[in-house]
């Protein structure tokens, strides 16, 4: 017996014993007392699965019950017998459970502080799961379910910093995210009461899972090359898969030989079955193999489609017509009869537009949705998608239907109302010409005009010019010569035929008659009576008001006046005007109608006349002689509108002084003719009695000759029109044009050009020119500048250059290059003249057949110290005698001063005192010692600075000997 059991048995004994010794209230303590116990291993003994609660409390009466509010342990508890089973509680902690006696009504609490159960660790490869598993539930990695050992559930569990991922999501692990690998986790159950915490180890096995992939398909339009499909490797066709895995064929296309075969031919397929589906399944288990893990497989599809392959057929329309029907030819090799949605588009359209059309046997059509179709320019038709109504009809995407053009046109022609004898306008838009475009060419209009008495008469508008489709053109007005509905027939002959009717009608009403006014003054310069006679049309409608005065045009004050209203006739009234005074006056008669008749072309009539009551106007003042020069007017010459008159009035010619024959202004006037002039008074109308006689002389100067049509110039001299040469006649002098006949008259100074024609004409004393000239066509010589290649010329003087030598400068030109010693100078060198050193040469462009220079020039730079020493026996004396003699008496450098122009010389005595320096302006030492006393002889010392590029300072010795 284990030591609860006694100490249970000591207590009851022990309340035995109260019961009997003592007489108080049986009552008292008959549920015990309460008290609390801990268990760190409840899993150590199986005597806990049966804990006995009534062995805990002290003193407790039998015929109670247990209960407890914890529903952690609600279940493992038996409330009558207080029969507790530790196994079946999985939450460590402190558990708490009362007994009840309900004979005394009291109530007593054992408390439990059980130690917490984190379950076995599971190290040794037992933990296991797969990489598409997302919730992998740790534990079921814990304890032994199968005899109820259970891990607590109130634990902690914890990823290893080690394999730590941040996919753990309480007990869950996310292994689909995490991916294959081995992952250490732990579960920590805290520590309760006296009890430590309780910690297991799990390490996490996750198996890849088996990848068959992504199926990418292939849908193959039967149009295209299948040359290219006859060995497909299906595993191309997937993406992401394991390569362990095997294909089988789904639709019996007996493409694959065995589990390792994944190539087929498409082509052939496509010879044995044609168009349609056919499915391949791509299978992978998992490696390695491990239940948790399932195969994987993947369907891949290869779709054989059938192609829309034909043309389409489109007529022209006019825009008049109800439909526009679209024919469709097409393979119906593989495309099944059947009712299709075919996709359109228009160019110009942005949206698209969808029919139903109906496929049968290669041939089909459908209609254009008439609102949305442009007119009046080539449209563009493209198919653009086609579905077929049900799964059998699937249709490629690719269309190969070639667009195809079309117009939809709505041409015009309008005419106007008008009046009888009216000219009728014709307006035509829109038409095109057969290149299906708005035309721009010469058509001829063949028209019909039907009257409105029933004649028809047919007649053409010839080559009337349409600009982008427009053009106008009139129906004279002969045709129109009664009045009512005219109706019109157009055929543009050459244009577009589109089945179009280009009709039109006009309405043409007749004029109405006018009405005729007359004045008839019996003498307008001293009138004493005027006649007014009138002659209007009865009016169906309106009147006539008639009103005629006569008026003093000094004051302007109507003398005298009458008015008459009547709806038509005629009539005629006298005017008396024998009494008037001296003076011009004006009478005017004027009618007013005021009818609403259409066509009537003039509603107000005037009529005036001017005479007079004795007046005669003032002759006109004219030069008796006056001279036209023929070079002035055309060739009919001039008329009597040339002659110069100053007059009032009307001017008015005649052949002689007596001659009652107006002669006509446009008369042609005769050389040496005179002609008498008379004016009218336009106060009066009343001519004057005198004339002034005018004689015309027409006179034309004898044109001049030229002996040199073609001239020659220099374009530096500038020559000008006055420096050409013709021949004239008579004393007279010579003017210049620019044209045979008319043009312009030339300034002297006009600058001559080469090729450019001049005319000379003759100018007399009365400043006529001559109607005939000739021609001067000038050549006018350029010469381009000298060039030169260089801007400096080194040569050798040892050589004696002259200017022969500056021929090399000279670039290879159609000219001569002539030589100066100066920018101005006017007399070029001789080429035997010497050049000379650090002197500058100018060259100029001559050509000597022409005698022509350019006067702009190429300065070049002479430079003689090009020389080579050794070539001229360069060397340096060493000795002299300086006696007086005539004879070596200088010491010098022989040609120094030319191959060394920068040269200088010092002299020095063998104690190193200078003697003489010297350079080119000082070539020469005389022996001296600068010049004041005369050096003994004996040896001296020369140091030469050649101060030229390659050539370095000598120095030497020589002897000077008197």
């Amino acid at each position: 017996m284990n030591k609860l059991n006694q100490k249970t048995i000591y207590f009851k004994w022990l309340l035995f014993l109260c019961l009997l010794n003592f007489s108080v209230d049986i009552n008292a303590q008959c549920a015990g007392t309460s008290s609390t116990v801990t268990i760190c291993d409840k899993y150590s003994d199986t005597n806990n699965q049966s804990y006995d609660l009534n062995n805990v409390l002290i003193g407790e009466l039998p015929g109670g019950t247990w209960s407890t509010n914890d529903p952690a342990v609600y279940f493992a508890l038996q409330e009558n017998t207080g029969i507790l089973n530790l196994w079946r509680i999985h939450y460590a902690g402190t558990h708490v459970f009362t007994y009840t006696n309900n004979l005394c009504g009291e109530s007593a609490t054992v408390t439990i502080d059980l130690g917490g159960y984190s379950g076995e660790d599971n190290i040794e490869g037992d933990a296991n799961a797969c990489s598409d598993d997302a919730a992998v539930d740790l534990n079921r990695f814990l304890g032994d379910q199968v005899n109820d050992i259970l891990p607590d559930v109130n634990g902690l569990w914890e990823e290893s910093p080690a394999t730590f991922t941040g996919h753990l999501n309480n007990n869950l692990f996310n292994a689909e995210e995490a991916g294959p690998g081995n992952y250490t986790f732990t579960y920590t159950v805290a520590p309760v009461g006296s009890c430590p915490e309780s910690i297991s180890t799990i390490i996490l096995k996750v198996h890849p899972r088996a990848e068959s992939g992504e199926a990418q398909g292939l849908t193959i339009c039967n149009n295209e090359d299948f040359s290219i499909y006859t060995n497909v490797n299906l595993n191309d066709l997937l993406t992401d898969e394991d390569s362990e895995g095997t294909w089988s064929d789904n639709s019996g296309t007996n493409q694959l030989s065995d589990l390792s075969d994944n190539i087929i031919d498409i082509q052939q397929i496509y010879n044995d079955f044609g168009i349609g589906e056919y499915s391949f399944t791509y299978l992978v288990y998992p490696t390695p193999y491990h239940p948790v893990c399932q195969e994987s497989s993947t369907i891949v599809t290869i779709t054989i489609l059938p192609t829309l392959i034909g043309t389409l057929d489109v007529d022209n329309y006019c825009v008049s017509q109800d439909t526009f029907p679209v024919s469709l030819t097409y393979d119906d090799t593989y495309l099944y009869n059947g009712t299709y949605d075919i996709t359109y588009r228009l160019s110009g359209v942005v949206e698209t537009e969808t029919v139903s059309a109906i496929l049968t046997n290669g041939v089909g059509s459908f209609n254009i949705e008439k609102s949305t179709a442009p007119t009046n320019s080539t449209v563009t038709l493209d198919i653009t998608n086609i579905v077929g109504t049900s799964p059998s009809q699937t249709v490629c995407p690719s269309i190969l239907v070639p667009s195809v053009d079309f117009l939809i046109t709505n041409p015009s022609a309008t005419t106007t109302n008008g009046c009888v004898n009216t000219d009728v306008t014709v307006d035509f838009m829109n038409i095109f010409d057969n290149t299906e475009v708005l035309s721009n060419q010469t058509h001829t209009i063949d028209y019909s005009i039907a009257s409105p008495s029933g004649i028809i008469t047919n007649l053409s508008e010839n080559a009337l010019s349409f600009t982008n489709g427009t053009a106008s053109f009139t129906i004279p007005g002969t045709n129109f010569v009664e009045g009512g509905d005219y109706d019109f027939n157009f055929d543009v002959v050459g244009g577009l035929d589109l089945g179009c009717t280009l009709s039109s009608s006009s309405s043409i009403t007749p004029t109405p008659s006018e009405i005729q006014l007359d004045l008839v003054v019996d003498d307008n310069c001293d009138a004493t009576l005027i006649d007014v006679l009138i002659d209007a049309p009865t009016l169906t409608s309106g009147t006539y008001s008639i009103t005629y005065d006569v008026i003093d045009q000094l004051s302007n004050n109507v003398l005298t006046q009458n008015s008459i209203n009547f709806s038509g006739g005629t009539a005629s009234y006298q005017i008396d005007v024998a009494g008037f005074a001296q003076g011009n006056y004006t009478v005017s008669v004027r009618s007013s109608q005021n009818d609403t008749t259409p066509c009537r072309l003039q509603f107000d009539f005037e009529l005036q006349e001017n005479f007079a009551r004795g007046g005669v106007p003032d002759a006109p003042v004219a030069d008796a002689l006056q001279t036209f020069c023929l070079n002035n007017y055309t060739s009919s010459g001039p008329t009597l509108e040339d002659i110069s008159v100053t007059a009032t009035g009307t001017i008015l010619f005649y052949s002689t002084a007596t001659d009652t024959s107006i002669l006509p202004i446009t008369t042609a006037l005769v050389n040496g003719e005179d002609y008498f002039i008379s004016n009218t008074d336009l106060n009066n109308n009343c001519e004057g009695s005198n004339r002034v006689q005018v004689v015309t002389m027409l006179t034309n100067p004898e044109g001049p000759t030229v002996t040199e049509t073609n001239p020659e110039f220099c374009a530096t001299d500038n020559a000008t029109v006055s420096n050409l040469s013709v021949n004239v006649p008579n004393g007279d002098t010579t003017v210049w044009y620019d044209a045979l006949t008319g043009g312009n008259l030339l300034d002297q100074t006009t600058i001559l050009e080469n090729g450019i024609s001049y005319f000379a004409s003759s100018e007399n004393s009365n400043g006529c020119h001559s109607t005939d000239r000739v021609e001067v066509t000038p050549i006018v010589h350029e010469l381009e500048p000298a060039t030169l290649e260089f801007t400096t010329l080194s040569l050798c003087g040892l050589d004696n250059p002259t200017v022969t030598n500056l021929a090399v400068l000279e670039n290879s030109n159609s000219y001569e290059t002539r030589w100066f010693n100066d920018a101005e100078s006017t007399t070029p060198l001789d080429s035997s003249t010497p050049l000379v050193a650090n002197t500058m040469y100018y060259a100029e462009s001559y050509n000597p057949i022409t005698g022509c220079i350019n006067p702009e020039r190429f300065a070049v730079t002479i430079l003689l110290s090009n020389c080579e020493p050794d070539a001229y026996n360069f060397f340096i004396p060493d000795a002299f005698s300086p006696n007086g003699d005539g004879k070596n008496d200088l010491y010098f450098i022989p040609n120094i001063e030319i191959i060394f122009p920068d040269f200088t010389l010092e002299i020095l005595n063998r104690y190193g005192s200078s003697m003489f320096k010297g350079d080119i302006n000082n070539p020469a030492w005389d022996g001296t010692n600068n010049k004041s006393s005369v050096a003994p002889n004996g040896v001296y010392f020369y140091i030469i600075n050649y101060n030229k590029e390659g050539y370095n300072p000598i120095q030497g010795d020589l002897y000077l000997n008197r």
